[in-house]
């Protein structure tokens, strides 16, 4: 009986952590709106995952336990050896098969949903056996579609026409990357404003002469993408792309500790349908959708009127990061700074100002 006891107290708290768990990381994502895209299954940067993923191992290995207690308490089966061995082995090699399976299942996760610039190139691959269609995606409404059937039928139609013309065609197997479409002009122009911005950022270097400068923190020390200054006055200057007027400079303690400028982000300054267009396939726009501004922070919300004592922003305008900072292993133009996603060091837990008057007595 003490042994039943034993089980299924550690059973109850195993669903403890697991629920706990869910909570963590319902949390983590309301307060980052860019978790979702950047995480996968299971990840042990994510706390709640390993809460989640512990408290589910306890409750299994508590409730298999006690099963395999009452199977030998009963004698299920006999006194045999091989009914002995039935009753010792069973459980475990089931649950040796689930592990498996999540094991299997987390290899399998798919890539989350987000909103892609008229210029992000996209590879969609056709779902029949044996047959792959590669589309660059350049929709207006700034998202990526997959092609329809009938245009599938007509590609693969046109391509062996094509590859029985020419035998160095798609019709010969090989082997390449994804194509874009890069002028020399626009290769040209954004290694020029790449410099040009790298040459402004040392006015930054120091986030107390940044908020000298007018620029406001509207959110909170964010993985990947770092704290947002808002300068309002540039924001609405008519200046686009300008880097010497960058209408947001992106701070983070993530690094070593400090604030340190890691780059700009250029907005436009009305929301449209479509985002402006400067590098061809090399720019890497963005936009957010139900945004919710208070003075703790940013949070994703459903509603302006989920938004209690907020500003809500049902949809931001067009929006680019440049990453300043060495370490953008993917693109200085990408959404996210790889080493800040989580960071070597805990993200800050007030705002600058605040932070830098503390420290300053």
């Amino acid at each position: 009986m003490r042994k039943y006891t034993l089980l299924w107290s550690a059973a109850a708290v195993g669903v403890i952590l697991h629920i706990a768990g869910i909570g963590v990381d319902a949390y983590l994502h309301s307060h980052d709106a860019t978790l979702a895209a950047r995480e996968g299954i299971f990840t042990l940067a994510n706390p709640g995952h390993v809460l989640i993923l512990t408290g589910f191992s306890l409750t299994a290995a508590s409730l298999m336990g006690a099963a395999l207690v009452w199977l030998n308490g009963n004698r299920l089966g006999g006194e045999s050896r091989l009914a002995r061995v039935l009753r010792t082995a069973t459980l475990p090699a089931m649950a040796l098969a689930a592990a498996g399976t999540i094991w299997v299942l987390s290899l399998g996760e798919g890539s989350a949903t987000h909103v892609h610039s008229k210029n992000e190139a996209a590879v969609h691959i056709d779902s029949s056996p044996g047959e792959s269609v590669a589309a660059a995606g350049t929709a207006a409404d700034g998202h990526a579609h997959a092609a329809a059937p009938a245009a599938n039928s007509a590609a693969t139609a046109a391509g062996a026409a094509a590859a029985a013309a020419d035998p160095m065609g798609e019709g010969n197997k090989h082997t390449h990357g994804t194509e874009l479409v890069i002028t020399p002009d626009q290769l040209v122009a954004a290694a020029e404003f790449y410099a040009k911005v790298k040459v402004s950022s040392a006015r930054f270097e120091n986030v107390r002469d940044a908020m000298a400068t007018g620029y406001i923190q509207v959110t909170q020390d964010l993985p990947g993408i770092a704290a947002h200054f808002y300068n309002p006055v540039w924001s609405r200057d008519g200046r686009l792309m300008d880097p010497d007027r960058p209408e947001v400079l992106l701070y983070s303690k993530r690094l070593d500790g400090n604030w340190r400028l890691i780059g700009f982000m250029f907005s436009d300054e009305q929301v449209k349908d479509a985002p402006p267009s400067f590098f061809g396939a090399l720019d890497v726009w963005h936009r957010h959708e139900n945004l919710c501004f208070t003075v703790a922070g940013v949070s994703i919300k459903a509603s302006k009127e989920a938004c209690v004592g907020g500003l809500f922003t049902p949809q931001t305008t067009w929006q680019m990061h440049v990453w300043t900072a060495p370490g953008a292993t993917t693109g200085v133009f990408s959404h996210d700074f790889p080493p800040i996603s989580p960071g070597a060091f805990p993200p800050a837990t007030r705002p600058a100002a605040q932070d830098l008057a503390v420290r300053a007595q």
